[in-house]
């Protein structure tokens, strides 16, 4: 593995996108005039994804040819600790002391308590001895003046210890709750991005780093400041973000994006159109055929192994047979392994066993038959190479030896079985079909393909993809147990914030209509990686605000705020809850649906009911005869509705009726219109996604601190012997 020797330079993080899941950061760092090729920037989180690094020179002369993720340990000075880490081992060691001193204390206390006057057994036949009271009273003081001043004491420890742990605790959660990004150990991990250009820097260059860091996520949501009554406002987009990543972005151009990172956006080719019968398009291969005669290039390497494995096989065998080796003529010993590159030839030209040599050197020139028919191109059945079972029946053939069976088979059927369980030395068809597939996913990524050695029949000598593990680790220098470990760690912190729970009445980001779009904050913003969700200001949005008031007498006398909002800009408005206010007033938060790009795209929010607007409904009902003869019951219906405008500005109303609808089947029963003042109209469009039949409307403007009156009048005729369901009066 190679060291990391060069010092990594500093970098900056200049931009994020966040997208649906997962962030793109881009960083960008400043190269002087060397001698060296090779670039270092570190200081990159261990949660990134290392096939997602993406470098190139953006200032200056230079390409990028290679860049790779290793890693990089680096050991903090003690000023580099952080306060709040030091704050926490100075409240531990404030800890662990006081409870040393009580443990002593406790010591003490009990020892004192077991203080007792001993008087000393008196002799038989002595005078009796004065009692000691001066000793017992002398005592007694000692130990109760002891006793006091430690229990003062213990006391005082006990309140100090309490003490102690609250702020231990307190230090401990400010440290939990602390960015992930600030370092609170000795030593650190580091992901370190190895950038190799294709010549030394002879001036100043800038380079720019890409990597993808996953689990970010965003959800917007919207701040509708209108003015007093209604007569103009703006809608700013905001945006929730959330991440923990292991670095803060800190005063970074953040993007916000609908599209998903990880979706495969291939452009799409047009085929061309052709006259006559159709045909099956060739397959396409991702990258150049290998050259021909590629097995061929191992031959020598597996002649040298087939003579090594039969001639221990063969020697084996004839030390237990050695007894009968003399009734055979003699055996000779075997020869000792020819040199690589003759290996064939010295198979071929190996002279027969007496009484068994002929099926040994059938075997022996088995490979050597085996390997030119490698050179013809003919596909094989899955499993493994044909050499890998030609050495399976060289050992099957040794084993019989040693069960005394005969040598002399037939090798024409052992030789045909063989074509038949393993056929020729080339890549099966099936597989390299798999192995096409396989690498093509990955076509490009050259950090992550390598060559297999010659014992990995049957891809040697191809590029393969490399697995992630292996390809995690190319460069490292450091415990691997620990480093992975450290990242399974970094990574399951970033992932929390995946499933962390969303703001309240907010969604999560989708599509519109099959389009993404993606949105700049119009300021470089801060996100701490603390896992918690941080509200950021992204744009105004340029939207056309039309306030109406809405009211259906008939239902209830009340007046609704509503405000048509038209989207007029260039990206779509995502759904997401509005906080409104009017003035310095909140009057309410309302949940904003998906409204498309485009003049005709609107919506009404609803903002509750207005005081400032009156209304009031009155009807008129008479029954009346008419036609010819008085056939017909005539039902004349009358409605004046009074609207009172008591807000300094004019508002525009938008009062609901419904007449009664005939049905076009009975054609007795008719509804006419007389008089309607001003004239309203029909509502042929749904009303909250329902099609209400009979709904007229009038829309009128009432200055400030006037009236409108409205008068509508319409009669029902039915015939004289029918009666409307429910009675024919109507309220």
């Amino acid at each position: 593995m190679e060291d990391i020797t060069v010092t990594a330079l500093p970098s900056t993080l200049d931009a994020v996108t966040v997208y649906r899941e997962g962030a793109i950061c881009r960083r960008l760092a400043q190269v002087a005039a060397s001698e060296e090729r090779t670039v270092l920037l570190g200081h990159l989180p261990l949660s990134l994804e290392p096939g997602s690094l993406r470098a190139a020179v953006v200032s200056g002369n230079g390409k990028v040819v290679d860049v790779r993720a290793q890693f990089d340990v680096q050991l903090a000075e003690e000023i580099d600790v952080p306060a709040e880490q030091k704050a926490v081992e100075a409240a531990q060691v404030k800890l662990r002391s006081l409870e040393v001193k009580l443990s002593r204390i406790d010591t003490e206390l009990a020892e004192l308590q077991a203080l007792r006057p001993t008087v000393l057994e008196q002799k038989r036949g002595d005078p009796p001895r004065p009692a000691p009271v001066e000793a017992m009273l002398a005592l007694g003081d000692f130990r109760e003046g002891e006793l006091a001043a430690r229990l003062t004491t213990r006391r005082e420890l006990s309140e100090a210890i309490v003490a102690a742990r609250r702020e231990l605790t307190l230090h401990e959660n400010r440290l939990k709750e602390s960015s992930s990004a600030q370092r609170s150990e000795r030593a650190r991990v580091w992901r370190v991005a190895k950038i190799t250009l294709a010549e030394a820097p002879t001036e100043a260059l800038q380079l720019s780093l890409e990597y993808r860091v996953p689990s970010a996520r965003w959800v917007p949501s919207y701040a509708l400041t209108l003015e007093r009554g209604l007569a103009g406002g703006s809608l700013q987009m905001r945006a929730s973000v959330i991440q923990r990543t292991g670095e803060d972005w800190t005063g970074v151009s953040l993007s916000l994006s609908t599209a998903s990172s990880q979706r495969s956006a291939e452009m799409p080719e047009l085929k061309a159109l052709k006259l006559g019968r159709r045909q099956e398009p060739p397959p396409r291969s991702g990258w150049r055929e290998p050259p021909p005669g590629l097995d061929s290039l191992f031959e020598s390497y597996d002649a040298a192994n087939m003579v090594a494995d039969a001639s221990a096989s063969f020697g084996g065998a004839a030390a237990k047979k050695r007894g009968g080796a003399s009734a055979m003529g003699g055996l000779p010993p075997p020869p000792p392994p020819p040199a690589p590159m003759a290996a064939a030839v010295m198979m071929s030209a190996m002279p027969a066993m007496p009484g068994r040599g002929a099926a040994y050197a059938e075997k022996a020139a088995a490979p050597r038959r085996a390997m030119a028919r490698a050179s013809a191109p003919a596909a094989a059945p899955k499993g493994g190479g044909g050499l890998g079972a030609m050495r399976s029946r060289v050992a099957d053939v040794a084993a019989s030896d040693d069960e005394g069976a005969s040598f002399d088979e037939a090798p024409s059927e052992m030789l045909a079985e063989e074509e038949s369980t393993t056929g020729s030395f080339d890549l099966p068809g099936d597989a390299s079909t798999e192995a096409e597939q396989k690498l093509d996913s990955s076509f490009g990524d050259y950090a992550r393909l390598t060559m297999l050695d010659p014992t990995s029949a049957p891809n040697r000598g191809r590029l393969t993809e490399m697995s992630p593990s292996t390809a995690a680790f190319v460069g490292l220098s450091v415990q691997i147990d620990i480093v992975m470990a450290m990242v399974n760690t970094a990574r399951k912190l970033a992932n929390e914030a995946q499933y962390a729970a969303l703001p309240a009445l907010t969604n999560a980001v989708h599509s519109v209509k099959s389009f993404d779009y993606r949105y700049d904050c119009q300021a470089r913003v801060d996100v701490p990686s603390t896992g918690k969700w941080v509200l950021v200001p992204v744009m105004q949005c340029a939207v056309g605000l039309t306030p109406e008031y809405v009211c259906v007498p008939a239902v209830e006398p009340k007046v609704y705020r509503t405000l048509t909002v038209v989207n007029r800009s260039a990206h779509a408005l995502l759904p997401g809850p509005v906080d409104v206010t009017a003035g310095d007033e909140f009057l309410m938060t309302t949940s904003l649906p998906a409204i498309a790009p485009g003049a005709e795209q609107s919506h009404r929010l609803g903002l509750g009911v207005e005081e400032a607007i009156k209304v009031a409904r009155k009807t008129q009902f008479n029954e009346t005869t008419g036609g010819f003869l008085g056939g017909s019951t005539v039902l004349p219906h009358q409605i004046d509705i009074e609207l009172n405008n008591r807000l300094s500005t004019a508002a525009l109303i938008e009062v609901r009726e419904r007449v009664p609808v005939a049905d076009p089947s009975d054609k007795d029963l008719k509804v006419e219109e007389t008089a309607v003042v001003p004239p309203w109209e029909k509502i042929e469009t749904p009303i909250d996604d329902a099609l209400i039949r009979g709904a007229r409307r009038w829309r009128v403007t009432v200055p400030p601190g006037q009236q409108q009156k409205l008068t509508a009048s319409f009669a029902i005729r039915i015939p004289s012997d029918k009666m409307l369901v429910g009675g024919n009066r109507r309220s």
